[in-house]
């Protein structure tokens, strides 16, 4: 009886611990009150649109990529580091796999919190292979919070709502269970077919994410080291200018002594990765150009949106290692075809670009084939910066 008893004991102070938790981690507020939340690489903030949207302070300007984030972020010339003392405050969203489907979403979801009207998009050109984005790629950067502020938000036009719509659809078709919420949700906003259920359920469904992200987030702040503030940390007297040219002259310096191959590529993924795969990507891209493909679609829905809610765009193209890319085939000829069209598709949209590409073959502006070394982050820096200071 007396083990009996101390198990339900137990029991009882173990549900009492977790009821809790609960309510300690998914009540008040996710602002933390620190510009460092902005450049935090995290998908989990990266999925919630409370974590993003309560964090864009009257100066903080979205800064939307993907996978370029996580790579070269312990040096100085990464955004986390090269604007930690400057007065400039970015919200940064992107992991492997964002594309522009998934930024037109979360833009859509947080514009109405955007003082700064200003947007980056960083353009990668291998998203843009024919097929575009994959469902389960898509799926793994999804954002169901996200999509729903995003459809609940009464100022974008329905025409884009559709889009976003159908291509959604499409994109989760063999997502079983978010699939079937995704349609619930136009439904509701899109459609407005939804039924007294589909409301009951969407309610429902909401409020369940809204706690999950809530307890999500501030659990990974403090594994983390996010610290929230009593007072906001993004006035910064930075009265020493930026000087770009020798910030990329010390860039080049330390990464040249880490290269040694005829690819420009760093020694270790060279050796770890690069040089067994050399002989077997010759020609491998020889059919493709970055010049068709579904993702072409997603950024003009991007561009439509930034219009509509009167946002002002800038595209940065990054630069890719132009010696591996004539490698597998798709030569400066080619991927000049993708340049030229998303300086045609933002000429239309009155989008500003920033086209990197020039430095395809410049040493040590990447440290693969793709994503940015030191250099290469220098002139993304100077891109978003001046971008940011202009009036």
């Amino acid at each position: 009886m007396k083990k009996i008893a101390a198990f339900f004991t137990a029991l009882i102070l173990f549900l009492a611990i977790i009821i809790a938790f609960h309510f300690a981690m998914s009540g008040g507020s996710l602002n933390a009150n620190n510009k460092n939340f902005g450049t935090w690489n995290s998908p989990y903030k990266d999925l919630s649109c409370a974590a993003i949207s309560q964090n864009m302070h009257k100066d903080t300007m979205l800064v939307l990529g993907s996978s370029e984030f996580r790579h070269g972020r312990k040096t100085p010339f990464h955004p986390v580091n090269a604007f930690k003392k400057k007065n400039v405050s970015l919200m940064t969203v992107g992991n492997s796999y964002n594309q522009c489907l998934n930024h037109a979403i979360t833009l859509g979801a947080v514009e109405n919190k955007m003082q700064k009207r200003k947007v980056v998009l960083l353009i990668s050109a291998p998203w843009f292979y024919k097929q575009g984005v994959t469902g389960p790629r898509y799926s793994l950067r999804f954002s169901e919070t996200s999509y729903m502020a995003f459809m609940e938000n009464k100022s974008i036009p329905s025409s884009i709502k559709k889009y976003v719509a159908r291509r959604n659809e499409t994109l989760m078709k063999d997502n079983g269970a978010m699939e079937n919420r995704v349609r619930r949700i136009d439904r509701i906003y899109v459609y407005h077919n939804g039924t007294g259920i589909d409301k009951a359920l969407y309610r429902a469904r909401k409020a369940y994410a809204k706690d999950k992200d809530y307890i999500t987030v501030k659990t990974m702040m403090r594994t983390g080291k996010i610290k929230t503030l009593r007072k906001y940390n993004g006035k910064i007297a930075d009265a020493t200018p930026l000087d770009w040219q020798s910030m990329s002259m010390e860039a080049g310096r330390i990464d040249g002594s880490k290269s040694h191959n005829k690819m420009y590529i760093s020694d270790r993924l060279w050796k770890s990765k690069f040089a067994r795969k050399y002989k077997k990507a010759a020609g491998l891209h020889r059919n493709e150009d970055f010049s068709t493909s579904s993702e072409f679609g997603d950024l003009k829905c991007f561009l439509k949106l930034c219009k509509a809610e009167n946002i002002e765009p800038m595209l940065v193209v990054l630069p890719v290692n132009g010696r591996w890319y004539d490698h597998t085939g798709l030569n400066y000829s080619k991927r000049a075809k993708f340049s030229n069209k998303i300086k045609k598709i933002s000429d239309k949209y009155g989008a500003q670009v920033s086209d990197l590409s020039k430095y395809d073959y410049d040493p040590y502006f990447v440290q693969d084939t793709l994503h940015p070394w030191g250099k290469g982050w220098v002139k993304i820096d100077e891109a978003i910066y001046k971008f940011y200071r202009q009036s």
